[in-house]
């Protein structure tokens, strides 16, 4: 069994003139929702083995802020570049093939659009709305990470800040 959570980065400053959007920064907002995600998802026992991220500031500022929630020590999250650019489904999935190796559960911080169309792409029903902050647990019957198919995966959990917040 194979357990992937797709997280999109938490809300970050709007875009500037005077920075790029890689270089954008998470807000207090962002900061307070990443808080707020990782604790309730902490709390319910969610694991993971592995951290991923894009190398973009907001995303790897919202990883680590997972990560301490988790007590997973900083130096032990993968960076990927192309997590900012853009994977196709069959790239992300072999991205993970790649880097989980022998590891049951991942967790993939990232960006919109493409959140939104992996999750969209490996489960095995219904789309769902990402907005930043989202924590969207995956699971696959499979033992290899290679084994996973397209629409293959059952929703285990689906975590926005707002749902906290009411």
């Amino acid at each position: 069994m194979k357990q992937l959570i797709l997280s999109r980065h938490a809300k970050t400053e709007v875009i500037r003139y005077d920075i790029s959007d890689f270089e954008r920064n998470l807000t207090h907002r962002g900061i307070n929702d990443s808080a707020l995600v990782s604790s309730h998802l902490f709390n319910k026992g969610i694991q993971t083995d592995l951290i991923v991220s894009s190398t973009a500031n907001r995303a790897i500022a919202t990883a680590r802020l997972f990560a301490h929630c988790f007590n997973i020590e900083l130096d032990q999250i993968v960076q990927i570049d192309q997590l900012y650019h853009g994977f196709s489904t069959q790239e992300f999935l072999e991205m993970l093939q790649k880097n989980a190796g022998q590891y049951e559960r991942v967790w993939v911080f990232g960006h919109n659009p493409d959140i939104a169309s992996w999750a969209s792409k490996l489960l095995n029903k219904a789309y769902l709305d990402v907005p930043t902050g989202t924590a969207i647990g995956i699971e696959f019957d499979v033992e290899n990470w290679s084994d996973i198919n397209a629409r293959s995966g059952k929703l285990i959990h689906y975590t926005t800040p707002k749902m906290l917040k009411q």
